[in-house]
């Protein structure tokens, strides 16, 4: 009984020490609302902050720091938005600069801008979900609606 008991102590012991981690780590994460005024802030209209909030948490799960090694050319991809190393030149920025939230999505502005949401494959993969997304305070209603009003890419 006394070896069953030490060893469920233990077991609390590095289950606790485990949880300080998993907090720890996502302090470097922004909340959904932290990520839409920060989009609003660089420049996204109004209407489609919803729908970019959504891409960011699909590609970084809102991690600024986030980075994906893994492209099939040797490139990597940055940040809330994983803006990729080939846009550093055209949104005049280094690999530092794209973990800052807000300079991370002025160049996303820049890429959507310039080839419209579908920029992201995640915007193809999860369309409807983030057409759908809502975030407080956000009116995500007939986002679709707008974004063909305004003739942006879909």
């Amino acid at each position: 009984l006394i070896a069953i008991l030490s060893i469920f102590v233990s077991f609390n012991v590095v289950a606790a020490e485990h949880t300080k981690k998993v907090k720890s780590s996502n302090n470097r994460h922004m909340t959904k609302e932290q990520v839409a005024y920060t989009l609003e802030r660089a420049g996204f209209p109004r209407e489609i902050v919803p729908v970019v909030t959504c891409l960011a948490e699909k590609e970084s799960n809102f991690n600024p720091k986030a980075i994906n090694r893994h492209n099939v050319n040797n490139t990597k991809d940055h940040g809330l938005l994983q803006i990729n190393d080939i846009w550093m030149k055209d949104c005049n920025l280094n690999e530092q600069d794209l973990t800052n939230p807000l300079k991370n999505a002025r160049c996303a502005l820049k890429i959507y801008k310039k080839q419209g949401l579908t920029a992201w494959v995640t915007y193809n993969k999860f369309k409807r979900s983030c057409l759908a997304y809502e975030i407080p305070n956000y009116n995500t209603r007939n986002v679709a609606e707008i974004i063909i009003k305004n003739n942006q890419l879909m």
